[in-house]
C-alpha cells in the first residue's frame, strides 16, 4: 500500500471513529432531551422491540454455564490495562511523549465507550423505565389497601406455605423450582400484556457474597439479559430472590411491579418448592405492613422449618453485608432509580404488596390455599 492510500485509509478511520462517536453522544441527548410519551415506549419498546431483543440474547446467554455478565466485567479492566500497555510501548518505539500520548487516546476512548456503554443500556433495558406503570397498563383500582386486605392475603399465603412445605432435601431442588418459575412467568406475562416474554431457565450463582456485601440479594444485567442471586443464600431464599431477578428479565423495570409479577408466576407454579419459596417471601412482606401486633402473631404461627429459612437467610445477610458499603450503595441505588423516573426510588421495592392486593382484586392473581 503506498503511503497515500495508508493515509486515507487512516483519514477514513478517523472519520469514522468520530462520526459514531458523535452519533451515539447525540443518541443519548435525544432520549434524555426530547419529551416523550409513556404510551409509546409501552407500545413500541416494552412490548416490541425489547421482547424481539431478548427472544434473541437470552438463548443464547442462558446456554452459557457461566455468566457471560460478571466474565465481561473482570475482562474489561484487563482489555483497558492491555491498550494502556501498548500505547506505551507504542510510544517508546516512536520515541513519542509517553504521558500525551497515553493521555490522548484514553480520552479518545474515553468518548467512545461512555455513550456507547450508555446506548447499550437503554436498548437493552433503560428505555423500559419509561412504560406505563402497572396499574395503568393492567387497569388496577387506586383505593387505598385496608389491613383486612393485608390479613386475607396472609392467610391464603399460609395455606399455601403450608401445604407445598418440603418434607426433605430431594423436594428442595432449586434448578427445578426456578424452571418452573420460568414458564409461569411465560404465561403470566402472555395473559397480562397479550405477548410472552423471554425468560431464562435458570438464574447464575455469583460467587458467595458477592452481592450480600452491600445488601443485595440479586441482579439482573441489563447488558447480558442474564439474571443473578448471590450464591451464600439458602436454597428457599435463593429461588424467591430468583423470580424476582426473572421477573426484570421479563421486561419489567421497576422493583415493586417486578415484586409482583415474581410473586405471580411462583404462587401460580407448577412446582410446589417453587410456590413454598415465593409464598414464604410474600408472607414476610404481607406481614412487615401489619401492625406490630398483627405482625408478631404472623410470624409466630409459621411451622418451625419455615422460620428456619427465614433465620438462614438472615445469617447469610449478616455474615457477609459491610454496613458502610450497604448504606452507600443503597443511597447511591436510590438516585439511579429517580434518575430513571422511578419516584420512590429503593422505596419503590414495597409496592409490590400493594400490587399484589390490587392483582387480586381484580382476579389477576388468583390465590389458592
Amino acid at each position: 500500500m503506498t503511503d497515500d492510500g495508508a493515509k486515507g485509509g487512516r483519514f477514513f478511520a478517523r472519520t469514522g471513529f468520530w462520526l459514531t462517536t458523535a452519533l451515539l453522544w447525540l443518541l443519548c441527548g435525544v432520549w434524555y432531551f426530547l419529551p416523550r410519551q409513556s404510551g409509546q415506549v409501552e407500545l413500541w419498546y416494552s412490548r416490541g422491540l425489547f421482547k424481539s431483543l431478548a427472544f434473541l440474547i437470552v438463548p443464547l446467554t442462558d446456554s452459557l454455564p457461566f455468566s457471560l455478565a460478571i466474565t465481561l466485567l473482570v475482562a474489561f479492566p484487563l482489555v483497558l490495562a492491555g491498550v494502556f500497555v501498548a500505547e506505551v510501548i507504542s510510544a517508546l518505539r516512536q520515541k513519542e511523549k509517553v504521558t500525551i500520548r497515553v493521555l490522548s487516546r484514553g480520552i479518545k476512548i474515553l468518548l467512545f465507550l461512555l455513550p456507547f456503554l450508555w446506548c447499550w443500556f437503554l436498548l437493552f433495558w433503560g428505555i423500559g423505565y419509561g412504560r406505563d406503570p402497572m396499574e395503568t397498563r393492567l387497569h388496577m383500582d387506586n383505593e387505598a389497601v385496608a389491613e383486612s386486605e393485608l390479613l386475607q392475603i396472609a392467610d391464603t399465603l399460609y395455606g399455601v406455605l403450608t401445604r407445598d412445605l418440603p418434607r426433605d432435601a430431594e423436594e428442595r431442588n432449586i434448578s427445578r423450582a426456578v424452571r418452573s418459575i420460568s414458564y409461569a412467568m411465560q404465561r403470566v406475562v402472555l395473559r397480562w400484556e397479550g405477548r410472552s416474554a423471554a425468560v431464562p431457565r435458570r438464574v447464575k450463582a455469583t460467587p458467595p457474597g458477592l452481592l450480600l456485601l452491600n445488601g443485595t440479594s440479586g441482579i439482573c444485567s441489563p447488558y447480558t439479559l442474564e439474571a443473578h442471586v448471590d450464591g451464600a443464600l439458602p436454597d428457599t431464599f435463593f429461588v424467591a430472590v430468583a423470580a424476582h431477578e426473572l421477573g426484570h428479565i421479563a421486561g419489567v423495570c421497576d422493583e415493586g411491579e417486578t415484586n409482583l409479577i415474581g410473586y405471580a408466576a411462583g404462587l401460580q407454579a407448577e412446582n410446589s418448592y417453587a410456590r413454598y419459596c415465593v409464598a414464604l417471601d410474600l408472607y414476610v412482606d404481607v406481614a412487615r405492613q401489619l401492625s406490630p401486633e398483627l405482625r408478631q402473631a404472623a410470624m409466630a404461627r409459621l411451622p418451625q422449618s419455615a422460620l428456619d429459612d427465614i433465620r438462614k437467610a438472615g445469617e447469610a445477610s449478616r455474615r457477609y453485608r459491610i454496613e458502610f458499603f450497604h448504606k452507600w450503595s443503597w443511597r447511591m441505588y436510590n438516585h439511579y432509580l429517580k434518575s430513571q423516573g422511578v419516584k420512590d426510588g429503593v422505596r419503590s421495592y414495597g409496592r409490590g404488596v400493594q400490587l399484589v392486593v390490587k392483582a387480586w382484586r381484580a382476579g389477576m392473581l388468583p390465590l389458592a390455599g
